[in-house]
């Protein structure tokens, strides 16, 4: 539920910026005021002192901003903080990027100096938040635990819907992979690193293509243009057998292989690459498609797109999260979609969460993504049963206003 503010701290090194603030709050209401000199006399309040938002600059001397985000990070810190400074706008975006990405809940950022209206908005912004929690991280699961949900047949499938932009309906699906053990549902964090540190990834991958080719096989045959992708991990590509056993899977399920994308996900990179790449070649010479996942990111670069023929390009949503408020994300996004127009890709954007964002990278070329603003992923077979009974139209949402030109 939202929350009044009430109790505020200003970090700033300079004393007349402190008291400028202080005014100017004074002026929109009755708050506790704190403030603090550098970043470490913050974090000495913040130990003690709850407070219901911070304003804080990033360059200081002894102690700076970038020391106080760092301790936020550390204990969990929750409540909103606006960030200002004199720094360029692409200073303060990198420094929003690192805190927004440990989960930090950064309301805003903003150049000096800033002005009562600013304020005020600032303010009434963050009162209308709903409580912002951060969820302890879940233990992984032990290779006991993986073996025991393999073997009970609890590995599945679930789809993420991706959308045609321009025709507002559903192209395709991704497949991913979730532990279902009753009403409990685990998610990848929990076991994807674990399968690939103990060997099972093959086996749980192998499951959840399994469990993804059964369902995506019921769709009426009116749905037969749409397109499953199933993610790869690059160290299950050393067994030479995988491609052969995908078709003959596909095949079992009457799926053609051009209807099937796989993609290459960055994590656990084999050490002798080349057996990864002759088994992505092998893939595509049966007609399968390859897509580059989370491009611009760790494996995925110019390298690999110069050297295997994939047919997809997905942009990571960390270029798509904050793509309104961040010139260099919307810089980046807009390069990638030349890039894939260039080399004749179909381009795909992951992280859509809401109508501008969907707006904005249509406006800037794509025509395919996938987000919660959509859909979430939900069980392959609960996907296919809707697609069915409503149509490519699922999940689509009604049109509004069109943001303005960027």
């Amino acid at each position: 539920m939202a929350k009044e503010i009430r109790s505020i701290l200003i970090v700033d090194d300079q004393s007349i910026i402190r008291k400028i603030f202080i005014k100017s709050l004074q002026l929109l209401g009755k708050f506790d005021i704190s403030e603090a000199a550098d970043g470490l006399d913050a974090f000495n309040l913040i130990k003690t002192c709850n407070f219901d938002m911070v304003f804080c600059d990033l360059n200081m001397p002894v102690k700076d901003g970038l020391y106080l985000l760092e301790r936020l990070i550390e204990i969990k810190y929750t409540s909103p903080i606006v960030l200002f400074s004199g720094e360029d706008e692409n200073l303060l975006n990198s420094a929003k990027v690192l805190a927004s990405h440990y989960h930090l809940n950064i309301l805003s950022i903003v150049p000096k100096p800033i002005t009562s209206m600013m304020l005020k908005s600032l303010i009434k912004q963050a009162s209308s938040l709903k409580t912002f929690t951060v969820q302890e991280p879940l233990l992984e699961l032990t290779q006991e635990q993986l073996q025991f949900h393999l073997k009970q047949g609890n590995v599945k499938a679930y789809f993420q819907p991706q959308y045609n932009l321009n025709t507002n309906q559903v192209s395709g699906f991704e497949a991913l992979a979730r532990i279902v053990d009753g009403d409990n549902v685990i998610s990848p964090s929990q076991f994807i690193n674990s399968a690939e540190n103990t060997g099972l990834i093959l086996p749980l991958t192998k499951a959840v293509i399994t469990d993804a080719f059964e369902n995506f096989s019921k769709l009426n045959n009116t749905f037969s243009s749409l397109n499953l992708s199933i993610n790869l991990s690059g160290k299950i590509l050393v067994d030479d057998t995988l491609p052969q056993w995908i078709e003959s899977t596909a095949s079992a399920n009457a799926i053609a292989n051009s209807a099937i994308t796989c993609e290459l996900t960055e994590t656990a990179i084999p050490s002798n690459p080349s057996i990864m790449i002759v088994a992505l070649l092998r893939l595509r010479m049966l007609k399968f498609k390859l897509s580059i996942d989370d491009f611009g990111t760790g494996f995925a670069s110019l390298e690999q797109l110069h050297m295997l023929p994939f047919d997809e390009l997905k942009i990571d949503r960390c270029f798509v999260s904050d793509i309104l408020n961040n010139t260099k994300s919307q810089a980046l996004f807009r390069r990638s979609i030349s890039l894939a127009n260039d080399l004749d890709l179909l381009a795909v954007a992951e992280g859509v969460e809401d109508y501008e964002t969907k707006c904005l990278i249509q406006q800037l070329g794509c025509s395919i993504a996938q987000g919660f603003f959509f859909s979430k992923p939900l069980p392959a077979n609960e996907v296919v049963n809707k697609i069915n009974q409503l149509g490519l139209g699922f999940g689509a949402k009604e049109e509004v206003s069109p943001i303005e030109q960027k």
